[in-house]
């Protein structure tokens, strides 16, 4: 009993590390603990393979004791031998109740731990999904407005796990390469230039409005040139998929 309430109180306390941090990072504590009870299963079942072998060598030597003294009180034997035979199968009943308790309670402690893993691995589940479902939400093509200035373009955006990669085009003739990461909604991506190389940071949030996704957020120049802004703020609106 107190293996299987400590399970409930790892499943209280695996709850309370991960409330507040980011989405990633509590895949990983949710992943690094499936493995943890999957290696503390294994070894769980082992014992109650070794206490399994022992009940049966315990509960043969029971019924071989109980023969015996069957056998002997048959032949006679006096009352010394048949109470030094009855002291040996009390030593073996006790030693096969002790053996079936302690069996009774690895199997709790199995299904419990069972149960625990299997609630694990529904949220590790839950978790992918919806990290596929933001992933879903942002790999695409993005038309965007930047500001000051008026600028439009497009942004062509592809998300493998965290890491986001893509192209895009900016009015005025920029074009280059984008690259960044999506962190639960939120968004960073470096612009590098085809001629100029690294030249802004984006920093933004996906978000929804009404049953439209976007991405909003600012930006800051790296590569500061007299008479241009240094900041300002850039909207992506998704198109359809064709």
């Amino acid at each position: 009993m107190r293996r299987v309430t400590a399970l409930a109180a790892a499943a209280f306390l695996l709850g309370a590390a991960v409330f507040g941090q980011g989405h990633e990072t509590a895949l990983e504590v949710f992943k690094t603990q499936r493995d943890i009870e999957k290696r503390l299963m294994a070894a769980d079942l082992a014992t109650l393979e070794r206490v399994q072998d022992q009940i049966r060598g315990a509960c043969d030597r029971l019924v071989r004791l109980g023969d015996d003294l069957l056998r002997a009180q048959k032949d006679g034997e006096d009352l010394g031998g048949f109470t030094a035979r009855s002291s040996d199968l009390r030593h073996a009943e006790s030693e096969v109740t002790t053996l079936l308790g302690a069996a009774s309670q690895l199997r709790a402690t199995v299904g419990a731990r069972r149960a625990y893993l299997e609630q694990v691995q529904a949220e590790i589940r839950r978790m992918e999904e919806a990290a596929q479902a933001v992933g879903d939400e942002l790999s695409g093509r993005w038309t965007v407005a930047i500001e000051p200035g008026g600028f439009t373009g497009v942004f062509d955006l592809r998300l493998d796990g965290t890491l986001v990669t893509g192209v895009y085009q900016i009015s005025g003739g920029w074009r280059g390469s984008l690259r960044g990461t999506l962190v639960g909604s939120d968004v960073r991506l470096e612009r590098i230039d085809a001629q100029q190389g690294f030249v802004a940071v984006y920093t933004g949030r996906l978000v929804a409005r009404g049953n439209e996704k976007r991405l909003e957020g600012t930006w800051e120049s790296t590569n500061l040139a007299v008479g241009m802004p240094g900041s300002g703020t850039w909207v992506g609106r998704r198109e359809a998929n064709p």
